[in-house]
This record gives structure tokens, C-alpha cells and sequence, in this order.
């Protein structure tokens, strides 16, 4: 079976195309560049110039500063932005808290927080994970106590993703002690600059940068809880159903630069691409680039059939591509044996230096949760298998404790 753009569905991707070759450098992507403020105000710049076409918030609706795009002309857009290697610096904001607030806020809340997000004023980090919940999201113990028209948070949250001080904080806390644990928790917008919020950077390997950030008697406003009280796990797993799919896992412009330097290199007098190692490397990428494209297009399109067919159980997406970027950042590194680990301020380095940057970001798989996670939801959601029941888990957490 063939599949491909409409003919206006094209138009719109020849012209995110040429928006992206036309404000992008030639190399834009190729050579391995670390975070840094030259780098982030570019990036900034960038998303300044896309929001004057709405791109980045291209299916919400008209009325909160998008274009009113299905997921189909959406995904068009991820699409483009995937092949050119590029990502918004609001990204959590466009994929994540925007969505998530148009989907079970109120209207006052839509119209005072999703547009600013729209016009890519704001910065948002999704503050979910604590140091005992990650994977177990119900076992959240930031506390929020009322107090008046307010909340008052306690606690801490740890790994949370972002390079500069956020804006806002889409921040989980636990307003009930209940049993089960889930149906205690609700979701707020923080102000990023609350007194009583301590940043700590935890800087990673790959350049990206991680935080724990601490709330020490910090108040929110009761206009700012998400959706209803004690109902925030809901609104989580809403969060991970727009996180965990993805169509921007376009890998064709980084595969066909690998194809075309395994082409020109030499090694022992022959082209790379005769090398057997080469040649399984290169067929790996375009088999599971090919598979990702699918699986990406056909969540898509399902999301265009929600309301028919009800929410997709589960999205193979990002599960795909945390699977599979281990196995070929290894297999570059073990192709290019001690080049590899040079960057690019050697006189031999190869392929950029990317082979190294790329094995480094290869480690950091936690974000929208990790692959043993994301096979359970599948086993559970997509197979109809059965959950380890709860005292099972009690019997094994006690065991590995005594240890």
C-alpha cells in the first residue's frame, strides 16, 4: 500500500520545507553543537520567525493563536521540523501543556494561558517526576495544602527537563491522602518564579540539562489547579498520551548523510559502504526509519478519528524510537571504533564528531518514561495483559528493601 501528502497537504510541506531551508545554515544540524546562550537566543529567533506562520501551535484552534489543523496537517509540520533536526525552545509548551489545557481547563484558562504559549512567549517544564515517582506517577508527595483563595506546596521535584529558568511549571502534587494513591493528586501551572523555588541544573553527558527543583511553602493561586482537584492523575495520563506520540522520527536527512559518507570514506583502499558492518548499520536505520515513519502516520491519523473511535490505547512511537536509539548510536560507535569518540576540534575527526554526541544523547532515554515502562503500557493496553496485582508488588518491594 502507497501513501502520501494531498495535493494541499503538499503545498503545506513544500512550504515548511523551504521555511526551514531558507532560515536554517546549510549545516544547520550536522555538526554537534552543545547547548549554550548563542545557541539557545538562535533557536528563539527561529521560533520567532515560525510563529508569524503559526507553525508551532498549528492544531489548536484559531481562537487560542493556532491554525486550526488536523492531526494529519500537524503532522506535517512535526514532520518537517524532525527532518531539519530542529525543535522548538517552547516545546513543552506546544506539545505538552498547551494541549493538555485545551483538552480539560476551563475557558478562562484557555484563553490566559494557551495563547501566550502559541505566541512563544512563555516557558513551560513539565514538573512530574519526584525522586520516588517517576515511573509510578501516583506516588507523588509534593503537598499542597488550601489556604485561603490558595495552595501552599511543599517538596520536591527531580529530572525535570529544561536548559533556563521556566516560565511556568505544569506541576503535579498531591492534595489527598488516598487510597488508591491516584485519585490524591491534581495538576497546576506554577509561576516559574513563585518565591519559595530553588533551582538546582543537574547537567547531563550530552550537553542537555536536567533539574531538581524545590518548593519551600510556595502559594498558588486556586485559579491556577488544572482541571478538577484530585482528578490531576487524569490529566497526566493525557500528558503522556501527547508526549508518547510522534511523528517527529524523520532520521532520512541524518541517514542519507551516513549513506553518502560511508560512499566517500576509505578504508583499506575500498568505500566504507563495502565494509559488512557499514552495510547492516545503513539497512538497520532504513528499516526502523521507515517503520517509525509508519507507526508515526498512523497515530496521526487515528488522533483524527477520536472522537469515533475513542482514545488510541497506545502509541508505538516513542517506544520505537527509545528501543532503537541505543542500538544505533552503538552500532555508529562500533563502525567507527576510536573515531567515534573524537569531536570536532580533531584533525581526524569523522562524520562531524556526531558519532560520539549522538551516542552520549543515545543515554538520555528517561523523558515520557523508559523502555521497560513503555512495555508494560503496551502489554497492558495493547495486549490486554494483566497488571502485577498490588501486594505482589508489595512482596517484591520488601524483598529487594531486605536485600
Amino acid at each position: 500500500m502507497e501513501f502520501g501528502y494531498t495535493e494541499e497537504q503538499e503545498k503545506l510541506r513544500q512550504g515548511i520545507h523551504d521555511f526551514f531551508k531558507n532560515e536554517l545554515p546549510a549545516d544547520y544540524g550536522e555538526a554537534p553543537v552543545r547547548a549554550g546562550e548563542e545557541m539557545e537566543q538562535f533557536t528563539q529567533d527561529m521560533q520567532s520567525k515560525a510563529v508569524k506562520h503559526g507553525y508551532p501551535s498549528a492544531g489548536w484552534p484559531k481562537k487560542y493563536g493556532g491554525l486550526g489543523f488536523t492531526s494529519l496537517e500537524q503532522g506535517v509540520v512535526s514532520e518537517e521540523m524532525a527532518y531539519w533536526g530542529f525543535a522548538w525552545p517552547g516545546g513543552m509548551g506546544y506539545n505538552l501543556v498547551g494541549p493538555v489545557i485545551l483538552a480539560v481547563g476551563t475557558e478562562e484558562q484557555k484563553e490566559r494561558f494557551v495563547p501566550p504559549i502559541a505566541r512563544g512567549e512563555v516557558i513551560c517544564f513539565e514538573a512530574y517526576t519526584e525522586p520516588n515517582a517517576g515511573s509510578d506517577e501516583a506516588n507523588v508527595q509534593l503537598k499542597a495544602v488550601k489556604d485561603g483563595d490558595a495552595y501552599v506546596l511543599n517538596g520536591q521535584k527531580t529530572f525535570i527537563s529544561g536548559q533556563r529558568k521556566p516560565d511556568w511549571l505544569f506541576t503535579l502534587v498531591r492534595t489527598a491522602e488516598s487510597i488508591p494513591k491516584h485519585r490524591g493528586i491534581s495538576l497546576f501551572m506554577v509561576p516559574g518564579n513563585s518565591p519559595g523555588i530553588t533551582y538546582r541544573p543537574l547537567p547531563t553527558m550530552s550537553g542537555s540539562r536536567q533539574n531538581e527543583i524545590f518548593f519551600d511553602n510556595v502559594r498558588v493561586p486556586k485559579a491556577n489547579l488544572i482541571g478538577e482537584e484530585n482528578r490531576g492523575f487524569y490529566a497526566a495520563m493525557a500528558t503522556f498520551e501527547f508526549e508518547r506520540a510522534a511523528i517527529g522520527l524523520d532520521a532520512r536527512r541524518g541517514m542519507r548523510r551516513m549513506a553518502d559518507f560511508c560512499r566517500t570514506e576509505k578504508r583499506n583502499g575500498n568505500a566504507l559502504i563495502k565494509d559488512p558492518k557499514a552495510r547492516e548499520m545503513l539497512a538497520r536505520q532504513a528499516m526502523h526509519t521507515q517503520i517509525g515513519w509508519l507507526v508515526g502516520w498512523f497515530g496521526a491519523w487515528r488522533r483524527t478519528q477520536r472522537q469515533k473511535l475513542g482514545p488510541q490505547s497506545y502509541d508505538l512511537s516513542m517506544f520505537l524510537r527509545k528501543d532503537w536509539q541505543p542500538h544505533s548510536a552503538n552500532l555508529l560507535m562500533n563502525l567507527f571504533d576510536m573515531y567515534g569518540q573524537l569531536e570536532g576540534n580533531s584533525e581526524h575527526v569523522k562524520f562531524d564528531g556526531n558519532v560520539g554526541r549522538r551516542w552520549e544523547a543515545s543515554r538520555i532515554i528517561h523523558p515520557a518514561g523508559t523502555p521497560e515502562i513503555l512495555k508494560n503500557v503496551i502489554a497492558n493496553r495493547g495486549l490486554g495483559l494483566p497488571r502485577v496485582p498490588r501486594k505482589f508488588n508489595a512482596m517484591i518491594n520488601e524483598s529487594l528493601e531486605s536485600e
